[in-house]
């Protein structure tokens, strides 16, 4: 008995010694190609010292630490998230050769290689990605998307269907077959699926849509949908792999990018903590101040918006978009006395600035002072000549002090600069119509009825107004 309990003694220890051997061995390994591989840190000048002291502290830990593979994960989404894409490239090329079976490195690497164009090696990476977890839909969409602009159509296609297979809404994966469609100029089966990504996420492929009721003729639901579409048709997909990484960023730029994408993406809540974060990292960041309080008015936080608005006003005294922003909002709130001391202050701070002086031109307008709202509206065409606003606020200034052939003039320069504005559209069709000129005012309305910019309403009141004058 003594025996035999001696030698499974033995072979314990034995096996014991083997797991310790191998265990040494496999960190020898991961020391040695992570001494040979990974890039020297960053030059810490100018950094914010948090980043700086963090970089040194893991790189240092991913060289000499026991726990090296985490280290060098940590460090190389602390690259990833701040803009050091050549290191955190080097990082995951080497955590994917230590840590073989963690598709997110793979995941995270296809990012970076897509975003400098290198597709095929993208693909590659997505699709080795896959293999580790097929479950993870984001690097599916990620992989459709990629030979779509590779021009794989059938790829593509097998990808995005392969997702529908299990999820038939997924409104990504539609769009996607939607985009295959399209550019194989099967007009049907994208509209098809644009809708049915549409009723799935209202976000996604409403301005694609438009195009194609438009390209199929019907010229209403085109006009229907413009109206109601404010956000491009592509909204990438939510990522958390790639998105989460945003937390470990000291960069404001860059998180502020990270807003850009939630608030697409119609997480407002998400996008507003990101932009805050943005500002503590840098608070004279006029330009994250102006798109915080522009979240802060989707969410209805008018007091928090003025916030963001004057801190605008105050890093930036010449940016008119914050000066705007809050003259809007006191407009709306039916505050004029104090919407029109700001106008006033922002023609000092902007005296060039179109909208602003649109702003001042028509407050005056509507204190009956055209003849003194002309020379603002003079400004704004000097300035933005290619913008059919000025030259319609200017007309309708000349229609006030009975100057109509002026009018006319002004409102054939706006629909030079966009022939199909909808208030110059709507305007020189009235003046045709009190004019009795049926040839001309027949003709723009025929071009307003085409036009998918301008609400059925108002086409509506139009055909009335002319069947009223001339039948």
């Amino acid at each position: 008995m003594k025996k035999i309990l001696t030698i499974t003694l033995s072979l314990i220890v034995i096996a014991s010694a083997l797991t310790g051997m191998l265990r040494w061995q496999t960190q020898r390994r991961d020391a040695m190609v992570i001494e040979t591989y990974l890039l020297p840190a960053p030059s810490i000048k100018g950094l914010n010292p948090v980043l700086a002291q963090r970089i040194a502290k893991l790189n240092k830990r991913s060289v000499e630490g026991p726990e090296r593979i985490d280290a060098l994960a940590l460090l190389s989404r602390i690259y990833h998230a701040n803009g050091y894409l050549n290191h955190a490239w080097q990082s995951y090329r080497i955590l994917i050769e230590l840590d073989d079976k963690n598709p997110l490195w793979l995941h995270r690497l296809a990012t970076i290689v897509s975003g400098f164009g290198q597709l095929d090696d993208a693909v590659v990476l997505y699709q080795k990605s896959i293999k580790l977890d097929s479950k993870y839909i984001p690097t599916r969409i990620h992989l459709g998307d990629t030979l779509l602009k590779l021009n794989r159509y059938d790829e593509a296609k097998t990808v995005f269907q392969s997702i529908l297979n299990n999820e038939a809404a997924n409104s990504y994966a539609l769009f996607g077959q939607a985009r295959i469609s399209l550019a194989q100029n099967d007009t049907n089966r994208a509209r098809h699926l644009l809708e049915s990504a549409r009723r799935s996420n209202n976000r996604i492929g409403g301005d694609l849509l438009a195009d194609t009721y438009e390209r199929q003729g019907e010229t209403s639901k085109a006009r229907a949908l413009l109206h109601e579409v404010t956000l491009s048709s592509h909204v990438n997909i939510p990522d958390p792999w790639v998105d989460e990484i945003v937390s470990d960023c000291y960069d404001s730029f860059e998180v502020a990018m990270a807003a850009g994408k939630a608030g697409r993406a119609g997480n407002t809540a998400k996008a507003i903590q990101l932009l805050n974060k943005s500002v503590s990292l840098d608070p004279l960041d006029h330009n994250a101040h102006n798109h915080l309080a522009k979240l802060y008015l989707m969410q209805g936080n008018l007091s928090q918006a003025r916030k963001s608005y004057v801190n605008c006003t105050k890093i930036l005294p010449t940016f008119d978009d914050a000066w705007a922003g809050l003259i809007s909002i006191e407009l709306k709130s039916g505050n004029h006395v104090k919407a029109s001391e700001l106008i006033d202050r922002a023609i000092i701070s902007c005296p060039n600035s179109p909208e602003i002086n649109n702003y001042k031109g028509d407050a005056l307008m509507a204190q009956n002072r055209p003849q003194e709202a002309i020379p603002f509206f003079k400004t704004t065409i000097r300035y933005l000549p290619q913008d059919a606003t000025g030259y319609t606020y200017l007309a309708s200034a000349y229609i006030k002090i009975g100057q109509s052939e002026k009018a006319i003039e002004q409102i054939r320069k706006a629909l030079k600069a966009e022939p199909s504005n909808p208030l110059a559209l709507k305007l020189i069709i009235i003046y045709y119509i009190q004019t009795g000129n049926q040839t001309q005012a027949e003709s723009y309305l025929r071009k307003a009825i085409l036009s998918p910019r301008i609400p059925e309403e108002v086409i509506r009141i139009m055909q009335t107004t002319f069947n009223e004058k001339f039948k």
